[in-house]
């Protein structure tokens, strides 16, 4: 999908610290596979990531290797991306097993952790609650999507801004961002970010990055090269880069020792 639409096409559905295969699959079941009935996407793409597995050592969640392998049974992605997780030994190659046995249509049946007890995580009524609440509030926002995205857009303007921060865990990062996208009327418009890094022992890092997208247009572009250009020399800043995966094209400026680059 291109342009300003695409806003209204990402879904976020968070769910209670402990929640168990059960809690899990009633959101599949009752939320994310009606919804890409209805949609009928070209191409489904399971990002398998294992964070959530109940022996990851940072995270709070209680899904199983069973659990994940019904999952990728029930998605029947067209592409399973085999991504993180932190339980090395006692998770991944469990869940990869019955992932990649569900994505050949065999039986995952016997695969299971070897400390794995049936009936051992439950879930609380509160829980249940938070969880079916959860999921009709994001399906309103699904079914009111186009007014949404209407409703936002008119109140945006020409850039939609968004502030983040995001915490490394394995690399102790904390890592600021600034996320400006041009809401262009005649493509996905290109997006800039600005971002200041900081490891444990204090040195910061900044960079600021523009992308254009594929299908960009002549405008878009112009604006996008502008910006580059600007940043470019700036002692603020560390590292300027430009992707542009119109032309497949990469390019980088580090301002600190005022060279650049180009693929």
């Amino acid at each position: 999908m291109g342009g300003p639409q695409a806003l209204g096409r990402t879904l976020n559905i968070p769910l209670p610290p402990g929640t168990t295969d059960e809690g899990i699959h009633y959101v599949l079941d009752n939320l994310i596979l009606p919804i890409l009935a209805e949609f009928k996407p070209d191409l489904v793409l399971n990002s398998a990531g294992q964070d959530n597995h109940y022996t990851d050592p940072l995270a709070n969640m209680r899904f199983s290797a069973n659990g994940y392998a019904r999952l990728n049974e029930k998605l029947a992605p067209d592409i399973c991306v085999l991504e993180g997780g932190y339980a090395v030994e006692t998770a991944l190659p469990y869940v990869n097993t019955g992932i990649i046995q569900a994505m050949a249509g065999l039986d995952y049946s016997h695969v299971k952790e070897p400390d794995y007890v049936p009936g051992r995580f439950v879930q609380t009524d509160e829980m249940w609650r938070e969880i079916k609440k959860t999921v009709g509030q994001v399906q309103k926002i699904w079914d009111d999507r186009d007014e949404l995205v209407k409703d936002a857009l008119q109140d945006l303007g020409d850039f939609y801004r968004r502030k983040k921060r995001v915490f490394y865990d394995t690399d102790m990062i904390n890592e600021n961002q600034e996320e400006v996208v041009r809401l262009c009327p005649n493509c996905a418009g290109y997006m800039t970010i600005s971002s200041q890094a900081q490891r444990g022992y204090g040195v910061l890092n900044t960079a600021f990055c523009v992308s254009l997208p594929r299908g960009v247009c002549s405008s878009c572009r112009e604006d996008a090269k502008e910006e580059y250009e600007e940043h470019v020399g700036d002692r603020r800043i560390g590292y300027v880069y430009m992707q542009d995966k119109d032309r497949d094209k990469f390019k980088f400026c580090n301002n600190m020792t005022h060279t650049q680059r180009g693929y």
